[in-house]
């Protein structure tokens, strides 16, 4: 795993400095790092969560990219307002494991963090997907780019299947998974253009299981 070249209490310091005039609430590892698909060349990403903080913002130090949220947006992230940005949104999963990646927790916040991380991920699930599928039909189907950060598409499509399996929704890849992702992940600029129908395939996969978990939760009310 990259490991970033700053430990937690130093990063801490760096964002009680950046931020000097705004409470730290918590902070926590994100990107790949949260989601179990670090790579030699992953970039070290952190959100980290004000109590005074008004919107979001984005800063940086070192090797080190920080996103940063007042708890109101943070809040509107995690129940998938449409509100906030798509970019935003479609990262709103990495919180599951918020737990195992912290950074930073004041203590005066404690009881905050302990409800939002009971909260279950799987009832904004269709939100966050349709989100998700906006973001990368524009990027896939619209675009026809071939970008790196496409490899999410595989991710969740991943997730989906184990979802399919045990009805939970978990950041737990299986080593398959997690190889189809490391191998885009490193050659993605290498492979031929038809990986962009691939993955336009693949998010119709996910469409379709958005689509069906919708009729689900209609047929349950």
């Amino acid at each position: 795993m990259n490991q970033p070249k700053m430990n937690n209490e130093q990063i801490t310091e760096k964002l009680t400095s950046l931020f000097a005039y705004n409470e730290l609430m918590f902070a926590y590892y994100c990107g790949s790092r949260a989601y179990d698909t670090t790579s030699a060349d992953s970039d070290v990403d952190i959100v980290a969560v004000f109590s005074d903080l008004n919107g979001i913002t984005h800063a940086g130090f070192g090797d080190i990219d920080i996103f940063a949220y007042g708890i109101d947006s943070f809040i509107q992230r995690q129940s998938i307002s449409d509100e906030l940005p798509l970019y935003n949104l479609i990262h709103a999963d990495d919180f599951i494991k918020a737990k195992d990646n912290l950074i930073y927790l004041n203590p005066k916040y404690k009881s905050d963090f302990d409800k939002l991380v009971k909260i279950d991920f799987s009832k904004v699930l269709p939100e966050f997907l349709e989100a998700f599928i906006k973001y990368y039909d524009l990027l896939i189907n619209v675009q026809q780019a071939k970008v790196k950060r496409s490899y999410h598409i595989y991710r969740i499509k991943g997730l989906i299947d184990n979802y399919k399996k045990n009805g939970k929704y978990e950041i737990n890849l299986s080593k398959e998974q997690l190889s189809k992702i490391a191998d885009y992940k490193k050659n993605w600029e290498s492979l031929e253009n038809s990986v962009v129908s691939e993955l336009s395939d693949v998010l119709e996969e996910i469409k379709e299981f958005k689509e069906n978990l919708k009729v689900g939760d209609k047929n349950e009310d």
